[in-house]
């Protein structure tokens, strides 16, 4: 199965609200390959390209995503791995997920690409209450389970292998 290396942020602002991505994505589904009927909400990110490190993709994604450029990438704390299919190819995801900064709430979609003009539904700053009450889709699926550590201990010491 062929790997697919990827960089997400898990961007706050000012008041540690993170900012996520409504998608819904045809050409995406689960390790079984059933696409999800519903949007779901994911990180800013995506495939990190041939001769990029985990954080410069992380930096690049962060501008064409946000058009942020006030943000601060701080360092890689979750990682994960899960299969997902890919238009059809069964792909093996490694996700690093980086912390990032930003004083900045406004965002700008002008680097978006095509596909992410096709895909992406809505961009949401979430503050953890909505966030943990909320009954919508949320990727990595644990996200509700390790953003309050996070958030109230500050980055760890090292990476943290979290579920997908």
């Amino acid at each position: 199965m062929r790997p697919r290396p990827t960089a997400r942020v898990l961007l706050l602002d000012a008041t540690n609200r993170l900012l996520l991505i409504r998608m819904h994505d045809p050409a995406v589904g689960g390790a079984d390959g059933a696409v999800l009927r519903d949007p779901y909400w994911v990180t800013i990110g995506g495939e990190i390209e041939p001769g990029e490190t985990p954080e410069e993709a992380a930096r690049r994604e962060l501008a064409e995503e946000t058009g942020l450029a006030d943000a601060a990438l701080g360092p890689n704390v979750w990682y994960t791995e899960h299969i997902l299919t890919l238009r059809g190819e069964k792909r093996l995801l490694q996700e690093h997920f980086f912390i990032a900064r930003t004083e900045t709430a406004a965002l700008a979609t002008a680097g978006w690409t095509a596909e992410e003009r096709a895909v992406i539904r809505d961009m949401r700053w979430w503050a953890l209450p909505d966030l943990m009450a909320s009954g919508d889709i949320f990727f990595p699926s644990s996200l509700r389970r390790h953003l309050p550590a996070l958030l109230e201990n500050g980055q760890p010491l090292g990476v943290i292998r979290i579920e997908p």
